[in-house]
């Protein structure tokens, strides 16, 4: 969904652009490969009570000395690798691709940094273009066996996801995208509960668990409000089916994006809000979860740096905050990154 009329040098430059936006790039008329890498460097901090790490990326402490106190601040620094390779079926509109997503802040879901995808893309005359792919996580999140542990070290278990996203952009050539990604969520070693000085029962411990589904559903609506502006607001609904009553949850979401386009310069400004809450009560805390999550981005981006043909420069703010009305469930991330993205045809 490129606009029309830009230069050929500019428009080689921002396919970064384009996937921040979209979730369904465009597909070129011509056949053959095509791709992109973006290589930045990120810098910021978490607090977490429940997540551990990303790969070696701290993003919690291993030791609370309270089950009722808010998450410790871990700073963080972490390179950002976003890329993709496709090759196109000109004559079919055809496209097959693999490569990785944005990493998704808003969400504070930093395994999507690193969450491969092996896809298909179809345009549709008059229906729209189909995106299917498999994603996999190659890079695990990092989360703690038992997080109520208190006074002794937490011992970290690998988080892995695995699923299946679907997307339909331009729907019946409308402005309108739909978008579902459904999630299975492992980990190596669930020991919820566990710690004698809760003293819960079998089944109380089976109520914090985990692991389980996940169904994430999006409908995006494209509005071209002149040839600078441009406002893409969005609703959805997110499921957590988790093995764990307590921890299963579910509510709506809404998002906003705001694409300013000014020659050379692009500016992508994104806002999310999140509402969910569980229909059991925790066992630990004799409550059941709720939580709202804020989220706010901003990304610069600039085409042919220094002269740099098919290159584009581009910086980017992003911050987030989970609010509970249970403390030991609220986190936040705040993270500031520089990066170079090449595009290649």
């Amino acid at each position: 969904m490129n606009k029309p009329g830009l230069a050929a040098a500019i428009a080689l430059g921002l396919g970064f652009y384009v996937s921040a936006v979209h979730a369904v790039p465009a597909i070129p008329e011509a056949s053959g490969w095509s791709g992109h890498v973006n290589l930045a460097v990120g810098a910021g901090s978490s607090e977490s009570n429940m997540l551990a790490s990303l790969g070696s990326v701290d993003l919690g402490d291993d030791r609370i000395s309270s089950l009722d106190e808010d998450a410790g601040s871990e700073d963080l620094v972490m390179p950002i690798v976003q890329f993709e390779v496709a090759y196109t079926l000109g004559d079919s509109a055809t496209q097959f691709y693999l490569g990785n997503q944005v990493a998704d802040y808003l969400n504070f879901d930093l395994e999507t940094t690193l969450e491969t995808h092996l896809g298909i893309r179809q345009a549709i005359p008059g229906i729209g273009t189909v995106d299917f792919s498999l994603a996999t996580t190659p890079l695990a999140t990092d989360v703690w066996k038992d997080p109520y542990l208190v006074d002794q070290r937490r011992g970290d278990t690998e988080r892995t996801s695995t699923g299946v996203k679907i997307s339909w952009d331009n729907i019946l050539s409308t402005p309108f995208e739909f978008e579902w990604v459904g999630k299975e969520i492992e980990l190596d070693d669930e020991e919820s509960g566990t710690s004698s000085s809760l003293g819960l029962s079998r089944a109380q411990q089976r109520l914090l668990r985990r692991t389980g589904d996940v169904d994430r559903f999006t409908l995006h609506y494209d509005w071209q409000i002149n040839e600078r502006h441009r406002l893409v607001p969005g609703i959805g609904y997110t499921d957590y089916q988790l093995d764990g009553d307590a921890m299963a949850e579910d509510g709506f979401a809404l998002h906003l994006k705001h694409l300013y386009d000014l020659g050379r310069w692009r500016l992508v400004t994104k806002l999310s809000y999140e509402d969910v809450e569980s229909d059991e009560i925790n066992p630990i805390y004799g409550d059941e979860r709720q939580m709202e999550s804020l989220g706010a981005s901003v990304t610069v981006f600039y085409a042919n740096p220094f002269g740099l043909k098919h290159w584009t420069a581009n910086a980017s703010a992003a911050y987030t905050d989970e609010d509970s009305n249970i403390d030991f469930y609220d986190a936040n991330l705040g993270l500031v990154s520089f990066g170079m993205f090449y595009r290649f045809d």
